[in-house]
């Protein structure tokens, strides 16, 4: 039955706006009008093939299975009362039609089916195409249609929304005139509200299950940077965790470049057959697949990748900045893994890189990663000590050993770390005299304390760092051969931050977060530019620079998001580079430490004299 009246027939045949109608329906009428809609249609055309839709049911299998069952219960309760109850994906085809004998009779001659697509170019205004295009719920009267085949039905619509996705709308119609919209309304909203819920049910279902499976009959191929996706029957994803995310990017990222095979990784994952090593972007990746059983039939397939280049580091590390290794740059990752081996050693290791690049970090993490971890760990900055006190900090003294002497004497830092590690950083400003007596100290393994005779045996690793080239002091002279080759058994060179600039995003976020923490203000928030701008920037002093510019984030920004333009401000980005980040990283250890430029030197790990030069060098009053 056509419906006509007096707004519909103004608006179409004479072109008027000035009529009594819903403004959703006058904008939704112009529209149509402006995509070139025919109101005259009385017969739904827009079908795609079978070929296309069948594509269409498989990649919405999920939403399928969770509103049939709905829709049949729907179709049960409402039966002889003419109701047509529609399901339509995200992109408004329609994938299911239901309805009793008298509704679905006029259907069928309206053209009314799956596979037939239901947005405003393609059936005029209806609730359905309204609710697709807003993404609101929408009910609509036969007389607010605009195409005469749809204008013997009302109906309601509503959107199907899971996790905040929009996957699909629930659309509930009946024969008119005269119907209560506002029922009509009542009903579509409660059976969107159905599909969801049992779309969320079935997934936690099958999530439960393949979950229960794996940590139950494959625990051993896990660890904690194994990457895990899962597919249920149909090839929908179930789930994927975080290794797993970051292997597909850089999947994705370097996939022009793999092979025609590699490309395919995931092609077969239905059978469990995939391929068992692959190479991205020069990283290796051993994957295999499982395919999960429920009552003998295929509930998932469950693909495990383990990258075969990560370190997999023991679980004895303790130190909190850890952080600080954490990387994706392969050369210092192989760093990383020789120093989780030479740990294993009591022999010597020099540690060598640029001021702040961490060190002390490493030494600590040697420590900690040595069969020595729970014995005492004791760090001696030699430069930082005035000359007159190394010797009995290192060596410790007897009773009368000099005046103010304590009566009994004092152990020095060697023997109170006996069992342990001694860090000694600096090395290379250590006076020359005393680096005879701790060569004596490591040939021999016993200490003699300033004032004394007697040697006390100690059982001490040692571990040195510095920021100079040892081998061109050993050549002027200024460092002993000897004990440059006793402290140099193992080598460990950490590069600059600069050179491993994929992992200052990582590091910064965790310092700022810990930060954040400690003083309990809320988590600032780097935009992406921010932190290209960070990247850009050349960091001189390295980790410790790094360390100080979030200090002075944490307590000088009061907002929660830190943009370009704020990462300008604290950098000076736009002044020259190199030269005046230094010297305002200078300037700033100055200020904190109330111009004690002892402090300061120490603060930066750096000698009085090399902190005299630098204040000469940028005029800093």
């Amino acid at each position: 039955m056509i419906m006509a009246d007096e707004n519909w027939t103004q608006f179409v045949l004479e072109g008027s706006t000035n009529i009594n109608v819903r403004k959703e329906i006058l904008d939704s009428w112009n529209r149509c009008k402006q995509l070139g809609v025919s109101y005259e249609k009385e017969e739904i055309f827009s079908h795609i093939k079978q070929s296309d839709f069948v594509s269409r049911q498989q990649k919405n299998f999920d939403l399928i299975n969770a509103a049939v069952p709905i829709m049949e219960e729907f179709c049960k309760r409402l039966k002889g009362g003419g109701y047509l109850l529609l399901l339509a994906d995200a992109d408004g085809y329609l994938l299911e039609v239901m309805g009793d004998h008298k509704s679905q009779k006029l259907a069928d001659r309206c053209g009314i089916c799956p596979g037939a697509r239901w947005t405003e170019e393609n059936v005029g205004s209806t609730g359905l195409s309204i609710a697709l295009r807003t993404r609101t719920a929408m009910a609509t009267s036969g007389i607010e249609h605009y195409c005469l085949a749809l204008r013997g039905w009302d109906c309601s619509a509503c959107p199907i929304f899971v996790d905040g996705v929009y996957i699909g709308t629930f659309d509930i119609c009946r024969i008119g005139p005269k119907n209560d919209l506002k029922e009509l309304y009542t009903l579509a909203g409660a059976g969107a509200r159905a599909v969801t819920e049992r779309y969320q049910f079935n997934k936690t279902k099958i999530k439960e299950q393949v979950l229960s499976s794996v940590l139950t009959d494959y625990v051993h191929k896990l660890n904690e940077k194994t990457g895990i996706i899962s597919f249920d029957k149909n090839g929908i994803e179930l789930f994927k965790n975080k290794p797993a995310q970051d292997f597909l990017m850089l999947f994705e990222k370097n996939k022009f470049d793999l092979k025609s095979k590699e490309k395919k990784i995931f092609s077969s994952f239905d059978n469990g057959s995939v391929l068992n090593e692959i190479e991205v972007d020069g990283k290796k990746f051993a994957i295999d697949s499982e395919v999960i059983l429920s009552n003998d039939k295929q509930l998932a397939t469950v693909i495990f990748i383990h990258p075969k280049t990560k370190l997999i580091l023991p679980n004895t590390i303790v130190n909190p900045d850890y952080f600080a290794f954490n990387t994706k740059n392969a050369a210092f990752e192989k760093t990383i893994q020789m120093a989780v081996k030479v740990s294993k050693s009591d022999a010597s290791i020099l540690i060598q890189g640029e001021s702040g690049v961490g060190k002390d970090y490493m030494a600590r993490f040697i420590h900690n990663q040595s069969k020595r971890r729970d014995y005492p760990y004791t760090a001696i900055n030699c430069a930082a000590l005035p000359r007159e006190l190394i010797s009995t900090e290192l060596f410790g003294y007897e009773g009368g050993a000099f005046t103010g002497a304590k009566l009994k004497g004092n152990q020095g830092k060697i023997e109170a770390s006996n069992k342990g590690t001694i860090f000694l950083d600096e090395i290379a400003d250590l006076p020359l005299d005393l680096q005879a007596t701790l060569l004596r100290t490591l040939e021999e393994k016993q200490v003699i304390r300033v004032g004394g005779t007697t040697p006390i045996p100690v059982n001490v690793r040692f571990l040195a760092a510095t920021n100079k080239n040892m081998k061109e002091l050993v050549e002027k002279g200024e460092f002993r051969e000897d004990l440059y080759y006793r402290l140099n058994v193992f080598n460990i060179k950490i590069p600059s931050l600069r050179e491993r600039m994929e992992d200052l995003e990582s590091i910064f976020n965790t310092m700022l977060s810990k930060a954040c923490e400690k003083v309990q203000r809320e988590k600032i928030s780097l935009t992406a530019k921010a932190i290209s701008l960070f990247q850009q920037h050349t960091w001189p002093g390295n980790l410790r620079e790094l360390r100080n510019v979030i200090e002075r984030i944490v307590y000088l920004h009061d907002e929660d998001t830190f943009d370009s333009f704020h990462a300008h401000e604290f950098l000076r980005a736009d002044q020259s580079a190199e030269k005046t980040s230094e010297r305002e990283y200078i300037t700033y250890i100055l200020h904190k430490t109330n111009g004690n430029r002892t402090e300061a030197a120490k603060e930066m790990g750096i000698s009085r004299s090399a902190l005299y030069r630098k204040i000469q060098k940028y005029s800093i009053e």
